[in-house]
């Protein structure tokens, strides 16, 4: 039986688990791939490589022969490893997706600790998820600005919608926030968590397309609020 990995376009596992990931010291998943490349593993050194390569300049502008040589393997080691371009692009979205979402899974498990009641804990907790959000989503930029994007309006010669699910699972635990908070139906809070990312996602691009600028607190506090109006009202 051949030993050649099976590479379906349809896997949906990631290479490196959010056990492995968090092994590893930093908190993004690119010094996650950094730490697992200095060790040795040469999957990791692959991704770290295509990461720097899509980032820039976009799936359409990558060649896998860049990545291999940047790598310092040969094309067929790469596609032996990730059975093509679109194979190596999967993998790097399911592995960000997955070390993202056991931070968010992280960041939100305190709050459900205990109740938070009345409308000033409401909004103090909000604020606080707001700023450990963004702070993830500002630590991971080629995630945020790239690959999200990526999946989201995939490229004509390829195709990642199928992987919103998990996009939308690595969110859930902000709906249970909010289901935790508000008592409002996780449905309800499902709908919730996606006018907040999309607030929050619209000050994260401001940064992305102009490094210098800088996230105010009164920004966040605007976007909070808003937020918080449309729930309480």
């Amino acid at each position: 039986m051949s030993s050649i990995p099976d590479h379906g376009l349809k896997e949906m596992t990631p290479v490196f688990g959010p056990d492995v990931l968090g092994a590893c010291k930093g908190g993004s998943f690119r010094q996650a791939l950094e730490c697992l490349s200095e060790s040795g593993d040469l999957k990791a050194r692959l991704l770290l490589a295509a990461l720097s390569h899509f980032a820039a300049k976009g799936y359409d502008g990558v060649q896998v022969k860049e990545v291999a040589e940047d790598a310092g393997v040969s094309k067929p080691t790469l596609y032996y490893h990730f059975g093509s371009k679109e194979g190596l692009f999967r993998q790097l979205c399911l592995v960000s997706l997955a070390s993202t979402s056991a931070r968010i899974e992280a960041m939100v498990s305190p709050f459900l600790q205990a109740p938070i009641k009345g409308d000033k804990a409401a909004e103090k907790a909000c604020l606080a998820l707001t700023h450990s959000y963004l702070d993830l989503l500002l630590e991971s930029q080629e995630f945020t600005g790239f690959i999200l994007r990526s999946i989201a309006v995939p490229s004509p010669d390829s195709g990642f919608r199928d992987l919103m699910p998990l996009v939308e699972r690595g969110l859930s635990p902000l709906g249970l926030f909010v289901n935790h908070v508000f008592g409002i139906s996780l449905e309800q809070a499902r709908k919730e968590v996606m006018i907040f990312v999309a607030l929050i996602g619209a000050l994260v691009e401001e940064k992305l397309r102009f490094p210098e600028y800088q996230i105010t607190e009164e920004e966040i506090q605007w976007a909070v609020r808003r937020w918080l109006r449309g729930i309480q009202g």
